[in-house]
């Protein structure tokens, strides 16, 4: 017959009963990652009762509890105990009280709680893992709720709008002539900075599905500095993104930036970014694989879309990558859709630049005569040197279906690489306000505004209401410069809206694997 053990040696001995990495929670984790569910933080002291498994941002928490020390068929297991009654009695009581605390508590502030028994997982940790993996599938109803991050004048969230199945709730943009416009357009106040704190607290508080964020591209695009992640204030704003991503978990995200993401630090950072979405925050994203030893394979140039596959005729090659939660979606699931993005749209917009260009064009958007010598000498001195660098004229006589070149947020060299050949009566030698000479006899003008609204697909696309009236406009005293950068730095919406209804159908199709 075991000996009586004293109250010192039995408080002794519960010091050394391991608290954590017990072998009921290691049994359950190997389940978790079975089930490929591996976003979860382990015996979390800053919640109350340190759970054994933690999903933040779903606010679930699960607890692995031993059968004798938390009172497991109590009112049979008390008369079991032989020794120490009292002691033993009192302790696992107050155990269970704990338990019963803690429970309490964590529900009140809108936790959902999964407590084990270890019986339980004993006999079948897989299916305890099944039981916390139906908790966190769930995939909310239809329209989609979205976050507009970085959101310029809300192309990106007016493309996921076309559609039909996605309805925005939060915005965030910090150019407070961006935010003119985009409160114009859609009668929200979008003047929010996603670094701030109390804007992370906004989005956590926000009930939302997908997250959508055009970041800045400035300091990866080959226009700017190319300074990339070492921009404090532009380039670690997806560092910012991310933090919302693990803070809130949406089902999807969206991301789109520059082509040149992709080959910016030899590759490098855009290899960050992907390491981040998939190991850190563990995201399924289209295009990206593991080989045997974990590391990330892709192709670059899967990422890459290009807006004249699009039914628009502008060269805009972008980035865009998108990715599913792994908590809401099994391997299963996610095996059954496609692995690359969509390639281009059915839909043609405009056979090509022709059919975009306006009529009877202001003659301000005529260059001066000074200036377009200035190019046209500039671009002579480039191509002495085997450059391509220079001013083009982008529907200039024998090209049969222009096309315009990338719109630049930069304004001036976006204008100038996309120049028009419009020679019209009258116009040669008039001298306008704020031109230093008189304009040019060859027809070459700029773009207007309403033609770069027209590639971006926001003129005579993307805001024809029910009575075909479109119901795009700018602000009325928004300047034309304004105008150009505002457009040039956003992205064209008929690329979004098929990117959109893709995503609507990979969750769809998803959903009725269930």
């Amino acid at each position: 017959m075991a000996s009586t053990k004293t109250k010192e040696q039995i408080t002794k001995n519960m010091k050394s009963v391991r608290s954590k990495d017990t072998a009921l929670e290691n049994k359950l984790y190997q389940a978790l990652l079975r089930q490929g569910i591996h976003t979860f933080s382990r015996n979390e002291k800053s919640v109350i009762g340190k759970p054994d498994f933690v999903f933040f941002a779903r606010k679930l928490a699960v607890f692995c509890d031993g059968d004798f020390w938390h009172g497991y068929n109590w009112e049979i297991a008390k008369h079991e105990i032989k020794t120490n009654r009292e002691f033993w009695i009192n302790k696992i009581e107050k155990t269970m009280r704990r338990d019963e605390y803690v429970t309490r508590q964590l529900q009140a502030d809108g936790w959902t709680v999964l407590r084990f028994w270890g019986n339980e997982i004993k006999k079948s940790a897989d299916d305890c893992a099944c039981r916390i993996a139906q908790q966190l599938r769930k995939i909310p109803r239809f329209p989609f709720k979205t976050i507009d991050l970085c959101a310029g004048i809300g192309g990106i969230r007016r493309g996921f709008e076309m559609t039909g199945h996605f309805k925005n709730v939060l915005s965030a943009e910090i150019d407070k002539q961006a935010c003119k416009t985009y409160a114009h357009l859609y009668g929200e106040e979008p003047m929010n900075d996603l670094t701030d704190e109390k804007f992370k607290n906004a989005v956590e508080s926000t009930p939302y599905d997908v997250l959508l964020a055009g970041f800045p591209c400035q300091t990866f695009s080959r226009v700017g500095l190319q300074e990339g992640f070492e921009n404090a204030e532009k380039g670690q704003i997806f560092f910012h993104i991310a933090e919302i991503i693990q803070r809130t978990r949406p089902v999807v995200v969206f991301l789109e930036n520059v082509d040149h993401l992709l080959t910016h630090d030899n590759g490098n950072t855009f290899e960050t970014i992907l390491d981040i979405l998939v190991n850190k925050l563990g995201y399924h994203v289209l295009g990206v694989d593991k080989d045997q030893d974990g590391h990330l394979v892709y192709n670059a140039g899967s990422f890459i879309r290009n807006s004249r596959a699009f039914g628009v005729p502008q060269n805009r090659p972008r980035t865009y990558i998108i990715g599913f939660d792994t908590e809401r979606f099994s391997q299963t699931q996610l095996s059954i859709i496609p692995s690359n993005l969509p390639t281009g749209s059915s839909k043609e917009l405009y056979v090509d630049l022709n059919e975009v260009l306006d009529k009877d064009v202001e003659p301000r958007y005529y260059m001066a005569t000074g200036y377009l010598n200035t190019l046209i000498n500039h671009r002579k001195r480039q191509e002495a040197k085997g450059y391509g660098f220079g001013y083009r004229v982008v529907n200039e006589t024998g090209i049969i279906h222009p096309i315009a070149n990338t719109l630049l947020a930069t304004g001036g060299s976006g204008k100038e690489r996309n120049l028009i050949y419009d020679p019209r009566e009258g116009i040669a030698g008039q001298m306008i306000q704020g031109k230093k000479t008189p304009l040019n006899n060859m027809g070459i003008r700029m773009m207007t505004p309403n033609e770069w609204g027209k590639l971006q697909g926001f003129v005579n696309y993307a805001f024809i209401d029910e009575d075909g009236n479109d119901c795009f406009s700018f602000p009325e005293d928004m300047p034309d410069n304004q105008r150009y950068k505002q457009l040039g730095n956003s992205v064209t919406i008929p690329v979004i809206e098929v990117m959109a209804q893709f995503v609507y159908d990979c969750i769809r199709k998803m959903r009725k694997l269930r």
